[in-house]
């Protein structure tokens, strides 16, 4: 297992734990409700409380703590201890100071101290056990379920995977794997884009794809390949080490815009080399990447999430390369076995983008599987719910007869043939669910 990717959650725990805490709650924002509203007011508990009172403990070193000032019958005003003593009966000697002191000196010692029963006073304890603890928890459960449901890749897909690596029709990328087309079906894909700001470019569709929840990205090595047999490039995103799809844990826009450069790069280079070898006019065209967004389960409603913000745009993101092609951000959305989520898929039937989405608006295709006991309509109001929410004359819905959640990839047998699952019985073979899968999704890129 990989350590450096594990090390950036190590190193960054604050930020993980948000990030989980905003993965799973936009899934189920009921079960998550009350241990985030304690989570808030355990917040604004800790700024009102317990930070005025370490900084109240810290000024009274600086307070007499004997004073002249009496009256009759009042005894002397001792303002550093008796401040002390409001805050606890054991505060005195848990600071180690006496209140016949004059005053406290503040050293290391003294801080540390005071930091300690600042931590351990009743305030914090009830902020620990009685707002903090039950959201601390559920991320705990969470993340058990999530090593628990970790699935790699068969065997024989494994060994598939490293003989294309070998052949130069994948190239690992750390972060990703782009799975490049042969030679034959390169001429069939490379079009013209038919935008005026576009003459001289020739557009290459490209998709990328993320995994769905707990699944390694090599998982999908057959189904990546197979869509770059038509001539489509393929980069699917390495999300470890939680393999979580969302926005902040690497299926965001940022994430994307990152991949914008890297990946299509490669893919220029691709390209322009194999063209020159056989045409000799490959250093002269100038290349448009235009990558659509896919996924599978998880995967698949980031690719919707990431519709939603497209639709925020007046621009699509874009990278201009060093040789004057173009890297950009697609208008179309793909979804395997996604969607009977409703509450996650954001309205992309929306019109934020004015004239820009008039001229090229989304598209999207959702393909589920017949005998999914996952992703998977309560009713069909529900699905009535959820095209409510997409494009009404851009949007395609289609079911593979016969196939299953898992079906879209190529986990391990032994997980896929577990006596417990949630998922339904594949009646066709694997090979035939990934065909179908293939060829409806490249169809649908390719506007055929």
């Amino acid at each position: 297992m990989a350590i450096r990717p594990w090390l950036r959650v190590i190193l960054h725990p604050c930020t993980t734990f948000n990030s989980i805490i905003q993965c799973f709650s936009s899934y189920d924002e009921e079960a998550w409700a009350s241990s985030l509203k304690l989570l808030e007011t355990g917040k604004k508990l800790a700024v009102e409380m317990i930070v005025p009172m370490f900084l109240l403990q810290l000024v009274v070193a600086y307070l007499p703590f004997q004073s002249t000032i009496s009256a009759d019958g009042v005894p002397p005003l001792r303002v550093g201890s008796d401040l002390l003593r409001a805050f606890s009966p054991y505060a005195l000697d848990s600071l180690a100071v006496s209140s016949s002191q004059s005053s406290i000196p503040v050293t290391v010692n003294y801080l540390l101290r005071l930091s300690i029963f600042s931590v351990l006073s009743p305030v914090a304890m009830d902020l620990i056990f009685n707002h903090f603890s039950p959201i601390v928890m559920q991320v705990c459960l969470r993340l058990m379920i999530v090593l628990l449901s970790r699935k790699g890749p068969d065997e024989s897909t494994k060994l598939d995977y490293h003989k294309r690596v070998k052949a130069g029709r994948i190239i690992r990328r750390s972060g990703y794997d782009l799975y490049l087309p042969p030679l034959r079906s390169i001429d069939n894909t490379l079009g013209t884009p038919t935008s005026e700001d576009s003459v001289g470019f020739k557009r290459i569709p490209s998709l990328i794809f993320f995994p769905g929840f707990a699944v390694q990205h090599m998982a999908y090595a057959d189904v990546a390949f197979r869509i770059s047999e038509y001539g489509v490039p393929v980069t699917v995103v390495s999300l470890e080490p939680l393999r979580l799809a969302h926005r902040l844990l690497g299926a965001g826009m940022n994430d994307v815009r990152r991949l914008l450069k890297s990946a299509g790069k490669d893919v220029v280079k691709y390209y322009k080399q194999t063209t020159v070898d056989r045409r000799g006019d490959g250093a002269q065209n100038k290349l448009i990447v235009d990558w659509s967004h896919g996924g599978h389960s998880m995967g698949g409603y980031a690719a919707l999430q990431l519709g939603g913000e497209i639709l925020q745009m007046h621009e699509l993101p874009s990278v201009t390369l060093r040789d004057g092609s173009v890297s950009q951000v697609g208008t179309q959305i793909i979804a395997w076995a996604a969607g009977n989520i409703v509450q996650s898929v954001p309205n992309l039937r929306t019109n934020e983008l004015g004239t820009r989405e008039k001229k090229k608006p989304l598209r999207v295709l959702i393909l589920l599987a017949s005998n999914d006991n996952i992703a998977k309509f309560a009713s069909n109001s529900q699905r009535l719910e959820l095209m409510s929410k997409l494009p009404q004359r851009t949007t395609t819905l289609n079911t593979i007869a016969g196939g299953n959640h898992c079906g879209f990839a190529s986990y391990d047998t032994a997980v896929e043939n577990a006596k417990v699952s949630l998922d339904g019985v594949r009646d066709i073979p694997l090979e035939v669910q990934h065909g179908e899968a293939c060829s409806q999704t490249v169809h649908f890129l390719l506007g055929q």
